[in-house]
């Protein structure tokens, strides 16, 4: 499958957008929501992104998770990883979503995640080819810009099979991103973007852009719920980062306005998150595991991901009182039971 990105056309590129596309490029899970405005009155819909659940088996979803699986040569053929849109000859070896959650929780070694938290890392070069940090040795490493880029061409492809008449290239994108990426993080991110053929993007900071959402859900009374002087506390917890934005409520002189809303100040940026949970808890577990030492780094990366699994559930709904991680190895053990953890 070609990555190379489109050229700049003066010609595309200035002309009007049918679309307007909202892109949240999350940590853990990512989205495509967007606005015909040929439509009224103006309502916003939720892409369904087709994808791989399971070898051979696709199904559209309304987030993609923001993982990358490498099979290897002998695994799976290619028309188990064939995506509506690609032919035979054309088939990526490197699926995202559903399934390459899935099958990298147990081959972690063949899996990138949180690629989005490397983008941001001050203290590795986010160009170099370092993912997946403990990879095989037969998979092809690639940057955390690389990886970001892949989702994106995911959605990317997934918006032009759903609207072919109107390709993704062509429409204007907005593209969520934390208040406290520095301006490497936000150089890379447009790269990453860039890579994929998006070129008309436009960056939004995540608690800005749920700030505006709830502003669009209260549509009928929000002027009514603030009042000049207030501040507003965006929180925004995600899978990576945890991002905070104050937003000041001030009076306005314009004609037809009441107030104005002013961004005031933006937490320190803090990779703490989701990803945080689950270190925590396999680091709690892999105590009980080796009564205070240490696991082999494939071992602790298949805990790591298990215990996702095992956060995900007990954070759902109706969850069960206890659940069991089996950890294979060669001398496999047991851990039973939610109280433990």
């Amino acid at each position: 499958m070609s990555t190379a990105p489109r050229e700049f056309d003066p010609l595309v590129d200035q002309l009007p957008s049918r679309f307007v596309v909202g892109i949240d490029l999350g940590t853990t899970n990512s989205a495509v929501a967007y606005v015909d405005t040929q439509e009224r009155p103006w309502q916003v819909h939720t892409l369904a992104i087709p994808q791989l659940v399971a070898p051979g088996q696709v199904e559209s979803r309304e987030t993609l998770p923001s993982f990358l699986y490498q099979a290897a040569a002998s695994e799976l053929p290619d028309e188990a990883l064939r995506l509506p849109w690609q032919t035979d000859g054309n088939t990526d070896r490197a699926p995202v979503g559903v399934m390459a959650r899935e099958e990298g929780t147990s081959k972690p070694q063949r899996l990138i995640a949180s690629a989005k938290s490397w983008l941001c890392h001050t203290g590795v070069d986010r160009t170099a080819d370092l993912l997946p940090w403990h990879g095989a040795a037969d998979i092809e490493r690639m940057s955390p810009v690389e990886a970001s880029s892949r989702y994106l061409r995911h959605m990317h492809d997934a918006w032009n099979a759903r609207f072919p008449d109107q390709p993704l290239a062509e429409q204007d994108v907005v593209l969520t991103l934390p208040a406290s990426f520095d301006e490497v993080a936000r150089e890379l991110t447009i790269e990453a973007a860039r890579r994929a053929g998006l070129n008309r993007v436009v960056l939004i900071e995540e608690p800005q852009a749920a700030f505006y959402a709830w502003v669009h859900k209260h549509a009928d009374d929000w002027d009514s719920l603030v009042s000049p002087g207030q501040s507003i506390l965006v929180c925004d917890i995600g899978g990576g980062t945890s991002d905070f934005t104050l937003i000041r409520v001030r009076r306005s002189d314009a004609p037809g306005e009441n107030v104005q809303f002013h961004r005031v100040a933006v937490g320190e940026h803090l990779i703490l998150g989701g990803d945080n949970l689950d270190l925590a808890l396999a680091r709690h577990l892999e105590q009980k595991l080796t009564g205070g030492g240490k696991l082999p780094p494939h071992q602790w990366d298949v805990l790591v991901r298990r215990c996702r699994r095992v956060k995900e559930t007990l954070l759902g709904e109706q969850p069960p009182e206890s659940l069991t991680v089996n950890l294979p190895s060669s001398g496999s053990r047991l851990i039973g039971g939610a109280t433990q953890v």
